[in-house]
C-alpha cells in the first residue's frame, strides 16, 4: 500500500472510526498506522493472513463509504442553497442537477 493511501486512510479512520467494529478498527491501524504487516497483525489476533486481508479491505470500503454518503450530503445541501439564491429562471434550468444528486 503506497504512501498517500495510508495517509488516506488514516484520514477516514480518524474521521470515521467509531462507526468500525473495535477489531475492524483496530486491524486496520495496526496496518496503515503502525505499519504492520498482514501477516503481523494476523499474529498477534490469531487468524489467518487472509482473515486480516479481508478484514482490512472491508473496513476501508466501510470508511470510504462513509466518506461518499458524507460529500453526497454536502453537496446536495449547497446545491440547495445555491438554488434557492437564483433567479427563478436559472434555477430551473440547474434543477436538473439536483435531480441527479437526488437519485
Amino acid at each position: 500500500m503506497e504512501l498517500k493511501d495510508r495517509v488516506e486512510i488514516a484520514s477516514l479512520l480518524t474521521e470515521y472510526g467509531a462507526l468500525l467494529t473495535e477489531k475492524q478498527r483496530e486491524m486496520l491501524k495496526m496496518y496503515t498506522e503502525l505499519d504492520m504487516s498482514l501477516f503481523e497483525v494476523a499474529e498477534e489476533y490469531g487468524v489467518t493472513r487472509q482473515a486480516v486481508r479481508d478484514a482490512v479491505r472491508h473496513a476501508v470500503s466501510t470508511l470510504q463509504n462513509y466518506e461518499d454518503k458524507v460529500r453526497k450530503i454536502a453537496l446536495k445541501r449547497d446545491l440547495t442553497a445555491a438554488l434557492d439564491a437564483l433567479p427563478e429562471a436559472d434555477r430551473e434550468r440547474l434543477q436538473g442537477l439536483y435531480d441527479i444528486l437526488e437519485g
